[in-house]
């Protein structure tokens, strides 16, 4: 019987991403058969924590760095003040983390690190010689985001690379950085997400005399293509009145400000959503026109995909891939114009359906069978391949 190992997840912070939530899928599939932890690295980046409550913390132990009551008190300290002080309190505050986390790496004698954003790779990065671990980074699209936003990135990636035992990808963009800083391609390895959630066993129908409803679930932030979403079916809304409904899932400032500019009874403003098969059921189709930079393997569309939504999203990432089954493709994938999704081209989309009502069946099924690729088992059984390799 082999020994269980004792694996940490780590993260930058609980944003309400793909990447936070995966890793916690992860972290508790993980657990069942080995003694996982779980870290957040900068836990004042973020207020909310709305993703924490998924983590099973029954089987799994949660660390937030340096998130105490002299913790608070040192973040109050330095949004209040400037200077010599300042700097003294960011130097002391770091050196109490680094010591936190080297301890956690000790005391549970941790096997493999699996480091799920860039500032947790360059962290663990300089800790890799100090306490010995397996360190895999899990790619989500941080370093083709912030090559351009960081200083001394390219010196900075190359540190982290030299340090890592594995790489997992999923993108072509994740394949292009790995060969720009020469990483060994032995210790590469393609794993797509795997999700919890169990598959349909039934195909979403619709007819022709039906309100075609849409969804559209991801992160509350402007490339995902929200505006995009909301002119197409408004566009479409003049010649098929109330014949279409757009549901919006998702939170911030910005949905906050598109709510206020689009006030329609075509399209509803949800909010967040806890559980999102639950909307997503609901539906006929999913949408997602990201322009993201940073996109790789978007949630929404594998949730899309296990509810049997035919999808219409856009070709970047490795979203074309994932809705694709041998030489058919459950939904459609449309190109980006002048960086951003095209209005026009998403509403004809939309309006394929409209016109072809039998087509949302057949795309439905075609869902179903591309939604086995994203398998937790499988996912989990490939990342214990990769985390065994020393």
């Amino acid at each position: 019987m082999k020994r269980k190992l004792n694996i940490l997840i780590t993260i930058e912070s609980f944003w309400d991403g793909g990447a936070e939530m995966f890793a916690i899928r992860l972290a508790n599939e993980l657990s069942i058969n080995n003694n996982v932890f779980f870290l957040e690295l900068y836990p004042y980046k973020t207020r909310e924590k709305r993703q924490i409550k998924f983590i099973d913390t029954n089987k799994i132990k949660l660390f937030q760095i340096g998130k105490n009551f002299l913790g608070d008190w040192l973040a109050k300290k330095e949004e209040n003040t400037s200077g010599t002080f300042s700097r003294f309190v960011n130097i002391f505050q770091s050196k109490l983390c680094y010591y936190q986390t080297k301890s956690i790496l000790r005391k549970y004698n941790i096997d493999v690190v699996n480091s799920h954003s860039w500032d947790t790779d360059l962290y663990f990065a300089a800790l890799k010689d100090t306490c010995h671990f397996n360190f895999v980074s899990t790619f989500h699209g941080h370093y083709e985001f912030l090559q351009t936003q960081r200083l001394n990135f390219d010196a900075d990636a190359a540190f982290v690379l030299s340090k890592l035992n594995h790489v997992v990808y999923t993108t072509t963009k994740h394949l292009d950085t790995l060969n720009n800083y020469n990483y060994p391609a032995i210790k590469r390895h393609k794993i797509f997400y795997g999700i919890s959630l169990s598959i349909a066993d039934e195909l979403t129908s619709f007819q022709k005399n039906e309100v075609l409803k849409i969804i559209m679930v991801a992160r509350g932030i402007e490339e995902k293509g929200w505006e995009q979403a909301i002119l197409a079916v408004l566009e479409l809304s003049k010649s098929y009145p109330q014949k279409l409904i757009l549901q919006l899932v998702g939170e911030g400032s910005y949905l906050d400000s598109l709510k206020d500019q689009y006030q329609s009874k075509t399209i509803q403003f949800l909010g967040y959503f806890d559980n999102v098969k639950e909307v997503i059921s609901k539906a006929h189709i999913g949408i997602l026109p990201t322009y993201y930079s940073a996109e790789s393997l978007p949630n929404s569309v594998i949730e899309y995909l296990v509810c049997g939504k035919p999808v219409i999203t856009t070709n970047v990432g490795a979203i074309s891939e994932m809705i694709h089954v041998n030489d058919n493709i459950a939904g459609q994938c449309l190109g980006i114009e002048n960086g951003k999704s095209d209005v026009h081209e998403l509403a004809k989309a939309i309006e394929y359906y409209i016109q072809n009502p039998e087509i949302v069946a057949i795309h439905s099924a075609l869902a179903l069978e591309a939604a086995k690729k994203f398998t937790m088992n499988k996912c989990v059984n490939d990342y214990l391949q990769v985390f065994q390799i020393s």
